[in-house]
């Protein structure tokens, strides 16, 4: 077929046709690869949608960590209690809006716990 397509292309008025040899290309491997990644590139989460899977992750990970807290209570903005990860509000924005309060009988214990759930934050190690 590509050999009448080039001789129909160079008008046919030679008298020998034009030979054309085509490289078989043996390994898809390219090919493939390009496809899988647009696939991946289709299938890939927004960067909301990753901001919210991070938002839950981490907070599942430090209400693991502090649920056994007897000082340490969780509770929505509008004072409801979360007494598990699927009782988390989200926000307008898709975040996670709660408070973490600090029930001590002196402020220098609440210090001590507010700066313990601190390091964890902030070095996101949550044991």
């Amino acid at each position: 077929m590509l050999r009448f397509v080039v001789d129909w292309l160079a008008g046919a008025t030679r008298s020998s046709a034009i030979a054309v040899d085509v490289p078989v290309v043996r390994d898809a491997s390219a090919i493939l690869r390009f496809l899988q990644r647009q696939d991946e590139a289709a299938n890939a989460l927004t960067p909301r949608e990753r901001g919210v899977r991070f938002h839950r992750d981490e907070f599942t990970r430090l209400f693991d960590a502090l649920e056994r807290w007897p000082t340490v209570e969780f509770i929505t903005t509008h004072g409801l209690p979360i007494e598990s990860v699927d009782d988390l509000p989200k926000s307008a924005d898709g975040g996670i809006d709660v408070v973490v309060r600090i029930i001590t009988p002196t402020e220098h214990g609440a210090r001590i716990v507010a700066g313990r759930i601190r390091k964890m934050i902030v070095n996101q190690q949550y044991e």
